[in-house]
């Protein structure tokens, strides 16, 4: 037995590249199959409400909603040859268009043909070849878990540089695979550019590190150099925020130069025991990737992609200050990704939780030591610590910015927790004493067992956390195994070394199974289902061409790319005027309003309020005014208006003219509005928008604007009693009482009681008149409602639907009093009940929230012919 442990120890000492082909296959394979984990669709054990979200040869639906925007351009490109819908001739040159964002008139597609489509492409070509069923959906499906394979290469082998460790660099890589910053935005259907966020960044740094390692030999330090240059240059089809990357490396370079300046003319006065390359080897380093990627950049982009690259970080700065600049309401401040994190939140998050933090940090500012050969001395190498820290320092500035770049800090953290546990081998190879025998061997062991103890039940998830892809999934067993193997042998065959390899695994073991227990099992649930996809069908085979979708922006991408249909804004178009007009048509109770918003929006865009315009230059850019005469003249004719705009406003006639072509066209464009059940959970945000003070200052928090917002009730219960209907609600429930709601209809006529219950007396304590301000309520075709309260805060709204002949299922919603009659809560709720000119036609089944079913719900607006007199 001896004899073959040795023989295979000497293999893997014969064949070093093949073990280190296995390593990069294990932290490649286990990234793929962590990222695999939502194709299983685990987020529900109902095999009907798998079938929901997921297309007719059962493969799961894209998760989020920006993949939706880069797959329309993808089956674009494809279909096309261009991003576009189509082209349009602009300044002497056809150029892709964009038919459907920002309706209308949309607009000219400038950007390069981004990576992601590339990727999508040649995944379909290889996958449908073999299979006709794939779409270029599916591909796209599966374009971050592959791309992710290559995430934790970059990291290992520039912690294995650092500190010639291969522990360290397997716990550096197995870190920023698993962290949850990174697994949901990276994983399978999660097809957006956060993986191309953080490849390009990651090889760059690698490539750099290794032209600055082997800066004597001048051949392989230039081809490093060009790698790092050429990847730089692809950057800006990944990301637009690919700019950092270059500013963060490029920085560097210059620090580092006039640091080894310095210490080649002045080392020896100021006794700094560190080696310094000459600093003309560094020169073509720094030349080439700041001047050749400027040059490059410019080159295949166009100088104006490089320039607005370069300025950008001043841009991001002020990426909050927009309601000072523009006099609009900002919708980043209510974008969830946008929000503002705490320190604790950055620290937590970034690598899943505070010790690995702590560990990144400590990690960065050891790596300026040297221990990577045994027999030399320690000695100062101050590149490594410099690039890490302006890293981490850049993207933790970036973090304070907004929760969404928190991911962007995962990097050089993991870098840093990887050359941490990589010094710290150094150390227990370097040492052979009490510090090692009585301190680091107990408290690894400790600590080992007490990780063993917490992710046991994990274990067999993280060592199979899918086998959706049987390749993926078996081949990272034979890897594990043939390594587990090799490492066995080791441990068995070196005597004088056993202790010291046995812990270092041991330690390594400790870090790096937390982060992968917390990382399985993973799945999210798609926006996307085939309820939305019934609905949105209709739409684009039953309107015509010219159809324009009203919605609130979050899910527009979705609908353009289900309907090819124009959309008034979405995820790439959130932060503008609509916000406070599409806000408005929903919050408000003015029907005609509501219409001329929306037939302003759908034919004209944004001419009426766009700055130079009309109304903007009468007002002198004040957008308050602008407003407030646009809301004055849409509920109203158009004689009315002009009347308005003539005589109020003291408009020439030929000014009032064109403005009301804008605002009462002759030949709107058709427009269909859309709801759906997560709408009333998000009212607060909406309804503060349309419900917006421009007078107020603008820095005014979000929290002190007028808001409203819907509660869902559960439980109630309708039946009849002789000629009255009754229904009960319950609103509020203690240990010893409840209070529930009772409404009586009898002669169409609505009663309303809140009746106090004592639980354990088993009965009432107390009948009154209900507190709500106004109490509504749809049964069948029937509307009832009935003000209560003058001084009620809050209304009820309820809807009856039967079960049977006898028994009645109930909806029930706590309404702000500002909302009671909104036109969201007479179309979402009540199917348009008392409107005149927005209908229902279409409504299906809406899996992705909770709320009223079918709760995907379009709606037809007829402006008809009366706005015109």
């Amino acid at each position: 037995m001896k004899e073959v442990l040795e023989k295979i120890h000497k293999f893997f000492k014969k064949y070093e590249h093949l073990k280190l082909i296995l390593i990069l296959l294990l932290i490649g394979l286990i990234s793929f199959q962590l990222r695999a984990q939502p194709a299983d669709m685990g987020f529900s054990e109902n095999e009907k409400l798998k079938e929901m979200f997921s297309d007719e040869n059962g493969r799961m639906y894209l998760v989020a909603l920006d993949p939706y925007y880069y797959l329309r351009l993808t089956e674009n490109y494809y279909n096309h040859g261009h991003l576009g819908e189509t082209l349009k001739y602009i300044d002497g040159k056809w150029v892709p268009y964009d038919t459907c964002q920002y309706a209308p008139p949309g607009h000219p597609i400038t950007r390069s043909v981004p990576a992601i489509t590339y990727a999508t492409i040649i995944v379909y070509e290889i996958w449908h070849s073999i299979d006709p069923t794939v779409t270029l959906m599916n591909a796209a499906f599966w374009i971050p878990p592959l791309l992710s394979i290559l995430l934790g290469i970059p990291i290992f082998f520039i912690v294995r540089r650092v500190t010639r460790s291969n522990i360290g660099g397997v716990v550096g890589a197995l870190t920023i695979v698993s962290t949850p910053a990174l697994l949901y935005k990276t994983s399978a259907g999660f097809a957006d550019t956060p993986i191309f966020e953080i490849l390009p960044i990651l090889f760059i740094v690698w490539f750099i590190m290794e032209a600055l390692h082997n800066q004597r030999d001048l051949k392989l330090s230039l081809v490093c150099t060009v790698l790092a240059t050429l990847t730089m240059t692809l950057a800006p089809r990944m990301w637009a925020g690919w700019w950092y990357g270059y500013y963060v490396v490029g920085v560097f370079l210059v620090l580092y130069a006039v640091y080894t300046f310095l210490i080649s003319r002045y080392g020896d006065k100021i006794s700094l025991p560190l080696l310094v390359d000459d600093i003309k080897r560094l020169l073509p380093i720094l030349s080439i990737f700041i001047v050749g990627g400027a040059l490059l950049i410019s080159l295949l982009y166009g100088v104006n992609v490089f320039i607005g690259g370069i300025l950008s970080p001043f841009e991001f700065i002020k990426i909050k200050e927009t309601t000072k600049v523009t006099g609009w309401p900002n919708v980043f401040t209510t974008v969830s990704e946008l929000q503002t994190p705490t320190i604790e939140e950055i620290v937590n998050e970034a690598l899943g939780n505070a010790p690995l933090f702590i560990l990144g940090i400590l990690g960065i500012l050891t790596s300026f030591i040297s221990m990577r050969y045994e027999k030399e001395d320690i000695k100062v190498d101050l590149k490594y610590a410099l690039l890490l820290t302006i890293w981490l320092a850049a993207t933790y500035y970036a973090a304070t910015k907004g929760v969404r770049f928190i991911g962007l800090m995962t990097p050089p953290l993991s870098i840093g927790v990887g050359i941490f546990i990589g010094q710290l081998v150094n150390v227990i190879n370097r040492r052979d004493d009490e510090l090692i025998n009585w301190i680091i061997y107990p408290t690894v062991g400790i600590f080992f067992l007490y990780t063993l103890f917490k992710t046991l039940p994990e274990i067999p998830k993280i060592v199979l956390p899918t086998t959706y892809v049987p390749i993926a999934a078996y081949g990272f067993l034979l890897v594990l195994g043939i390594l587990g193997i090799y490492k066995i042998t080791d441990i068995v065959v070196s005597h004088n070394n056993r202790m010291k390899k046995v812990v270092t695994l041991l330690l390594a073991l400790s870090l790096v199974l937390p982060p992968l227990a917390s990382a399985v099992p993973f799945y999210t649930a798609p926006t996307f289902n085939n309820g939305w996809k019934e609905g949105l069908d209709w739409i684009k085979e039953e309107t015509p061409n010219n159809t324009v979708i009203t919605c609130w922006w979050d899910n527009g991408h979705i609908y353009t790319w289900a309907t090819r249909k124009m959309v008034t804004f979405d995820g790439g178009s959130q932060n503008s005027p609509r916000a406070y007009w599409v806000g408005r048509a929903f919050a408000t109770s003015n029907e005609n309003l509501s219409v001329g918003i929306i037939r302003m929006l759908a034919t004209s865009g944004d001419k009426a309020f766009e700055r130079g315009g009309i109304l903007m230059n009468y007002t002198n850019n004040n957008v308050s005014m602008t407003v407030k005469i646009l809301n004055e003249i849409l509920p109203v004719s158009r004689s009315k208006a002009y009347e308005i705009l003539t005589e109020k406003y003291h408009l020439s006639d030929e000014d009032a003219r064109t403005l009301l072509n804008y605002t009462h066209p002759e030949n709107p464009n058709p427009d269909y509005l859309i709801t759906y059940n997560r709408m009333t959970d998000i009212a607060s945000v909406w309804s503060m928008f349309g419900f917006w003070d421009f007078d107020l200052p603008p820095e005014t928090p979000n929290y002190k604007r007028e808001q409203g917002f819907y509660m869902r009730l559960s439980g109630g219960d309708g039946f009849l009693i002789n000629d009255s209907f009754v229904i009960r609600i319950p609103i509020q429930k203690r240990d010893n009482y409840m209070i529930v709601n009772l409404i009586v209809i009898k002669n169409n006529t609505l009663h309303s009681y809140d009746i106090v219950y004592n639980v354990n007396r088993n009965a009432i304590v107390g009948e009154n008149i209900t507190g709500f301000h106004k109490v509504i309520v749809k049964h069948g075709d029937k509307l009832y409602n009935n003000v209560f309260n003058e001084n009620g805060v809050y209304s009820l709204i309820v809807r009856v639907e039967p079960l049977d002949n006898k028994t009645y299922l109930t909806y029930a919603w706590i309404s702000t009093r500002n909302l009671e009659d909104s036109i969201y809560t007479k179309l979402h709720f009540l199917d348009g009940a008392g409107l005149k000119h927005i209908k229902l036609v279409k409504a299906t089944w809406d899996p992705t929230h909770p709320g009223i079913q079918p709760g995907f719900k379009i709606y037809r607006v007829d402006y008809g012919k009366k706005y015109l007199n």
